[in-house]
């Protein structure tokens, strides 16, 4: 038997809340400022309530400055 339902009533307010969340967090947007939209009081708890993987994780930090070559400056 199939059922109708519009997509709004299928979506949790938290769901949507972990997907801002993970969603702000890999867009490069600070944790603390994040953490004052979602109320998390410590960024350990809000790191365990985001959703990132592995994959997702290092594509992030292989794009950081850090990890980016340098460029020699040539006079």
């Amino acid at each position: 038997m199939d059922t109708k339902a519009e997509k709004c009533d299928l979506i949790t307010s938290h769901t949507c809340r972990r997907s801002f969340a993970s969603n702000a967090y890999m867009a490069e947007i600070r944790a603390i400022s994040i953490m004052k939209i979602t109320g998390h009081k410590t960024e350990r708890a809000f790191l365990k309530y985001i959703r990132i993987t592995p994959e997702e994780n290092a594509e992030k930090l292989k794009m950081h400055a850090f990890f980016l070559p340098k460029m020699e400056v040539v006079k």
